[in-house]
């Protein structure tokens, strides 16, 4: 099963920290959960990834730095949040779309 329309926005070069919990299910030693970033669907090529394998009382975190999107181009991804079970079993969580925000601190200067 997947879960569509959970969009979400962040603004570029923010942290940001997303826990994951699946109702019933302690994740643990030989899970993992992929959050992955694309431009498009489309493509192969990730735009970001992070793997979690550990865990904290069941639950995955997925954190954000602000290296991980500072140097990505405002706008909307795809994304999916995937957990590879013990037995190598797969299921995609979550698909939907991210939108990177601009930022007003650490914007570049435009030319006028």
């Amino acid at each position: 099963m997947i879960i569509n329309r959970t969009e979400l926005s962040m603004v570029r070069g923010d942290t940001e920290n997303i826990t994951v919990e699946i109702d019933g299910v302690v994740l643990d030693t030989g899970d993992t959960i992929y959050f992955t970033i694309k431009k498009s669907i489309y493509t192969n090529v990730k735009s970001l990834q992070k793997v979690i394998t550990t865990f904290t009382n069941g639950k995955a975190l997925i954190s954000l730095d602000p290296a991980d999107t500072d140097e990505l181009e405002y706008g909307t991804y795809a994304y999916d949040i995937q957990w590879t079970k013990a037995d190598n079993s797969v299921i995609t969580l979550l698909q939907s779309n991210i939108t990177l925000l601009g930022e007003v601190t650490w914007a570049e200067p435009v030319d006028e």
